[in-house]
């Protein structure tokens, strides 16, 4: 097979486009290199017979399918897919359904493939990113602790670790201890989220399951898979201590986001709009999940339902309240004291 390389980014190492990373598991790259894809989308082929089971399916490029059918036939010449999970909703995890569903893939078997998703509701902010899902192919639904047994050698089981979205499974291969992360956690560099309380619960559900690696969506494998669940679950926790540092600082002044963005990083004047957005964005999914916890909350909280009409401590809701001004709450700072 021809090995292409894949890396769009000089501080990232190249990832070959096929590649065997255990006796069960082979990587296909989705060859959609991006600023939030790294060197592109990971997908997996797992099973240890001729039935394989893939994890996600890129976003459609065309030289994707070929280099799946090369792939395939590399490891088993008799080799087929019976099955294909998706991961979550956005759409570089499975904008590569409709060519599998026209190709050769499909006609190994008697049966077609079937596609298996965690289940996303309408209401849901990240619902739109399954627009263009096509309506042509039947979806199976994933229940949480599933179990996939690909064949005797070969179990997977379903993890739903929303945060990252509200759909978002992560995938335990129970053989070798090992988790399909996707876009829970990546190879390389930490994780936008759309529910900071979620996510955190999804990392603390990865932690419990000790897993000896991770097969991230986008990224190199992690070899150190608790010790990189810790390291994102750190990262979190030293970002939430800031905010609360400067909060009980002086308890009589209240804070907008933006306003503990600039307090935090004198550099953040200089942020452009579009990063300056996301780093507010964050602060705001962490106060709401202060809020959660009993920490801080809307010092306006009657005047903003009644002006907006919306629920400030609602994630999906985080740009309306990066304006407003929070506080700690009198249970916190009390309890702070003891």
């Amino acid at each position: 097979m021809t090995l292409y390389e894949t890396s769009t980014r000089d501080d990232l190492p190249t990832l070959p486009n096929f590649l065997q990373l255990s006796e069960r598991v082979w990587r296909v790259m989705g060859l959609n290199p991006g600023k939030f894809t790294l060197q592109g989308t990971n997908t997996y082929i797992i099973g240890t017979g001729q039935r394989k089971v893939l994890i996600d399916c890129g976003d459609g490029q065309k030289a994707y399918v070929p280099l799946l059918i090369e792939s395939l036939r590399s490891i088993d010449p008799d080799a087929y897919i019976s099955d294909i999970l998706i991961s979550h909703c956005h759409v570089d995890h499975w904008g590569g359904l409709v060519s599998i569903m026209s190709s050769e893939l499909n006609s190994r078997q008697t049966q077609d493939i079937k596609v298996h998703k965690y289940p996303i509701l309408e209401e849901f902010t990240l619902f739109k990113h399954m627009d263009a899902f096509p309506d042509t192919i039947a979806v199976t639904e994933l229940q949480d602790n599933q179990i996939f047994e690909i064949d005797e050698d070969t179990h997977i089981r379903v993890v739903h670790t929303p945060g990252h979205a509200k759909d978002h499974c992560a995938f335990l291969l129970e053989e070798e201890d090992t988790v399909f992360s996707a876009d829970c956690i990546l190879g390389h560099g930490s994780v936008a989220f759309e529910d900071l309380t979620e996510y955190i619960g999804g990392l603390n559900r990865i932690k419990e399951l000790q897993p000896s690696k991770l097969y991230p969506g986008h990224g190199e494998v992690v070899h150190n898979g608790v010790e990189k669940v810790e390291h994102y679950l750190a990262i979190r926790m030293t970002k939430e201590n800031q905010i609360l540092n400067i909060m009980k600082k002086d308890v009589s002044k209240y804070w907008t986001p933006i306003e503990l963005v600039d307090q935090m990083n004198s550099s953040s004047k200089g942020y452009n709009e579009q990063l300056m957005a996301v780093v507010v964005r964050t602060i705001g999914l962490h106060l709401i999940k202060l809020y959660v916890d009993g920490k801080v909350e809307l010092v306006s909280y009657e005047k903003f339902t009644d002006v907006t009409g919306l629920d400030p401590y609602d994630a999906n809701n985080v740009f309306s309240i990066v304006n407003q001004r929070w506080k700690c709450t009198d249970y916190y700072i009390n309890s702070s004291k003891l």
